[in-house]
């Protein structure tokens, strides 16, 4: 039995088809590899912020305050918190504290992002800080307060300004009980005085 010209036609259709079929799904399986790669690389790239994926909830309008023997120690106010129960921080946005002083006036601090170690209540503050003190004003970027010792620390340069002095220096280290300041590195400092005549 002889094989006709259409069958033969018919045959090379199917096989065309079916070409064309595996080529569609080859591509088909390239793209989604290439698609995965992309994302892969992507998220190497940029790993995911804690603040946004392990938090174990956030809340607005934090506060919470330090207390030793029925006095305030510190109160921390934010827009934001991210809570994170497994190591007990919060990553804090719009930060203010303020630093109660034994027989003095409070210390009052400002960031753009804040940390708080619920377990230690040390504090780290980052972004636009400044502290406020009835008699100057202290600006950096870098701020940390560990609260045994109740010691603000400054890793980044700093400015002080007051009603007649401008401070700056690369360091800074203040003991709230002692009200002792240190400053470490390129210290220069101006004052301006009003001569009478």
């Amino acid at each position: 039995m002889g094989i006709t010209n259409r069958q033969k036609h018919h045959g090379y259709r199917r096989l065309k088809a079916a070409l064309i079929l595996v080529i569609i799904i080859l591509a088909g399986i390239v793209a989604a590899i290439f698609t995965n790669y992309r994302y892969s690389m992507q998220q190497a790239g940029q790993p995911d912020r804690p603040d946004e994926t392990d938090a174990t909830f956030s809340i607005s309008r934090f506060e919470h305050t330090a207390m030793k023997d029925g006095e305030k120690e510190w109160t921390v106010k934010a827009d934001t918190a991210r809570l994170f129960s497994e190591n007990r921080k919060a990553l804090l946005t719009n930060v203010e504290t303020v630093f109660f002083m034994e027989g003095g006036e409070p210390l009052k601090m400002e960031a753009d992002h804040g940390e708080l170690e619920l377990a230690s209540k040390n504090i780290r503050a980052w972004g636009n800080v400044v502290v406020y003190h009835p008699q100057y004003t202290l600006t950096t970027e870098t701020l940390n307060y560990t609260h045994d010792t109740r010691i603000l620390s400054i890793d980044a340069p700093l400015e002080i300004t007051g009603e007649k002095v401008l401070f700056t220096a690369d360091s800074a280290r203040y003991e709230m009980d002692t009200k002792t300041a240190t400053f470490e590195g390129n210290i220069e400092s101006w004052f301006h005085e009003t001569i009478l005549l």
